[in-house]
C-alpha cells in the first residue's frame, strides 16, 4: 500500500530511507557538527533531514543574509506541531536570518470554512501572540495572507510555472478539491 504524504494528513512512516531517497533529503548528520549552537530538534535529532540546508549554514557561519519563511493555518487552538515550528523560526532569527511568518487566513478559510473574522481573531490571539510570547523579534515580518499584495503576485506569477497534474502529484488534489484550495 502507498502512504499518503501531504500537508493535511498524517501517516505513519515505516521506513525514511525511501523517503531520503524519493524527495532528494540528506541526512541532517551531515552537517550538525558544523552548525554554532543548534537548536533543541537538532540536538535531539528531531530535525533529521534537510534538502540543501548547507546554503543557509553557510550563511549562519560567514554572516551572509539570508531568511526563513514558514506559516500558520489560523483554524483552531496552537499544538505542539505549531510550536515546534515557531521554535525553528526564532531560533533562525536569532541566528540572524529574516524572518517571516504567514497567517494563511485564505486557506483556512477556503478549505476550513473558518469565517474572516474568525481568521483574523485565531490568526492574533493564537498564533502572532504566541510567537512574540516564544521570543519572535518585532523586526520579523509577520502577515496575513489575504492583506499581502506581493504574496498573492508572487502566487499568480508561480502559478505561471506549474499545471495541475503537477500540483495533484505533489498535495493529493483530486478532481473535487475545491480550486481556492490551491491559492
Amino acid at each position: 500500500m502507498t502512504t499518503r504524504i501531504d500537508p493535511w494528513t498524517s501517516a505513519s512512516i515505516e521506513d525514511y530511507s525511501k523517503l531520503f531517497e524519493e524527495f532528494g533529503i540528506r541526512s541532517f548528520d551531515d552537517i550538525l557538527l558544523h552548525i554554532p549552537d543548534p537548536c533543541s530538534y537538532m540536538r535531539r535529532r528531531i530535525i533529521f533531514g534537510h534538502r540543501g540546508y548547507e546554503l543557509l549554514l553557510d550563511a549562519i557561519l560567514h554572516n551572509k543574509p539570508f531568511a526563513v519563511m514558514s506559516g500558520f493555518m489560523p483554524s483552531g487552538k496552537i499544538h505542539l506541531g505549531n510550536k515546534m515550528v515557531m521554535d525553528e523560526i526564532i531560533w533562525h532569527q536569532q541566528m540572524g536570518g529574516d524572518a517571516f511568518v504567514g497567517i494563511a487566513d485564505m486557506e483556512a478559510h477556503s478549505v476550513r470554512g473558518v469565517s474572516w473574522k474568525d481568521c483574523r481573531r485565531v490568526g492574533i490571539e493564537e498564533y502572532i501572540l504566541s510567537l512574540i510570547a516564544l521570543g519572535f523579534k518585532p523586526e520579523g515580518h509577520i502577515y496575513f495572507q489575504s492583506r499581502s499584495s506581493d504574496v498573492r503576485n508572487l502566487a499568480f506569477q508561480l502559478g505561471t510555472k506549474t499545471n495541475i497534474t503537477a500540483l495533484s502529484a505533489l498535495y493529493g488534489f483530486s478532481g473535487e478539491t475545491n480550486i481556492a484550495h490551491l491559492e
